[in-house]
């Protein structure tokens, strides 16, 4: 082990805040999002039986396992044909492509700028980008409060979770195990995104992915809330004493198993009270809300939502890294 070692999970959030994502065209995740597409043609047949969720289970895996064995490869190839240095830049950029902090901050601010400036249509078009509710239902404080939830919850599945699995792998297997875990996690968290729905299509068909991807996110979901209150220590402005008491009060106050680990802390932070209904089309959900603040939130509690997203992942990152140096001794 050398610094090098070390430096490979900050060195990919280094990355994206220095050139943000690849355009779309190229995004490998956009590509695996395109493959998703022809698996799911060519296995979705029947009725939603236990058979779908067979065909499900087996269209995830031929996703998952040849993206994640992929990446893997190409770190391995790397580093037995051309030398560890190499292997380096190849898992940092695979890493780089699997955590998106910087694209996450753009589309908060996208929804914050309009918002500030009084144009809620704006701000509606921006929203819609980054959460799956009816934007047209959205009145301006809505607005503000669907950002910072996608914020909160996509600090978990969109960023610590990747930086969780890309470290584990990155200890146990050296470069090629990072590689291979970042990319595991993250085409387990597209398929989620895709067919993880509790629709009629997707019942059975994506009960599989869903389930595999609240099992990656797991553990990060729980790291995430003393994480997110160490970090806020060095921000004003926030609610420091309210962000474990509150996280911990409300983490099981969301239909999914880990999301409100994450956006209570975030809730806590801000003073706020996030989630309740929403409207998903013409469907009405009645989520349960977190946290014990005002619902109204305003276009600076996005902003204070991005530096609390940015410090957490910071400090996250650092803990692991340390971690990582410790037991390598």
């Amino acid at each position: 082990m050398n610094l090098a070692f070390l430096a490979l999970l900050p060195a990919a959030l280094l990355i994206d805040r220095l050139f943000g994502e690849l355009p779309s065209r190229v995004h490998p995740v956009c590509m695996m999002g395109a493959l998703a597409s022809r698996i799911e043609a060519l296995f979705r047949r029947g009725s939603n039986n236990a058979l779908m969720s067979l065909s499900g289970t087996l269209a995830c895996l031929l996703v998952v396992l040849p993206c994640a064995a992929l990446a893997g490869g190409l770190a391995w190839a790397a580093q037995v044909y051309a030398a560890p240095r190499a292997a380096w830049f190849v898992s940092a950029i695979i890493i780089w492509i699997c955590v998106a902090p910087r694209s996450l901050e753009e589309h908060a601010l996208r929804v914050a700028v309009p918002l500030a400036k009084g144009d809620l249509e704006g701000a509606r078009k921006a929203v819609s980008m980054m959460v799956g509710r009816n934007p047209d239902r959205l009145d301006a404080h809505g607005v503000a409060r669907a950002c910072v939830e996608s914020v909160g919850e996509n600090l978990t599945d969109g960023v610590l979770s990747t930086l969780f699995w890309a470290g584990i792998g990155l200890f146990f297997f050296g470069y090629p195990g990072a590689a291979c875990l970042a990319v595991l996690h993250r085409s387990a968290n597209v398929l989620d995104a895709l067919w993880g729905k509790k629709n009629k299509k997707y019942i059975r068909f994506g009960t599989f992915a869903a389930r595999l991807d609240d099992a990656l996110n797991f553990v990060p979901a729980r790291l995430s809330l003393p994480f997110i209150a160490f970090a806020s220590r060095i921000i004003p402005n926030l609610r420091h004493s309210d962000i474990l008491p509150v996280g911990w009060k409300y983490r099981a106050a969301h239909e999914s198993p880990n999301s409100a680990w994450s956006e209570a802390a975030f809730a806590g932070a801000l003073g706020l009270k996030l989630g309740g209904p929403a409207v998903y089309g013409d469907l009405r959900v009645d989520h349960p809300w977190l946290g014990g603040g005002t619902p109204d939130a305003k276009p600076a509690h996005i902003v204070l939502a991005v530096r609390l997203m940015w410090h957490s992942v910071i400090v996250f990152t650092l803990f692991e890294v340390f971690l990582i140096g410790m037991l390598s001794l």
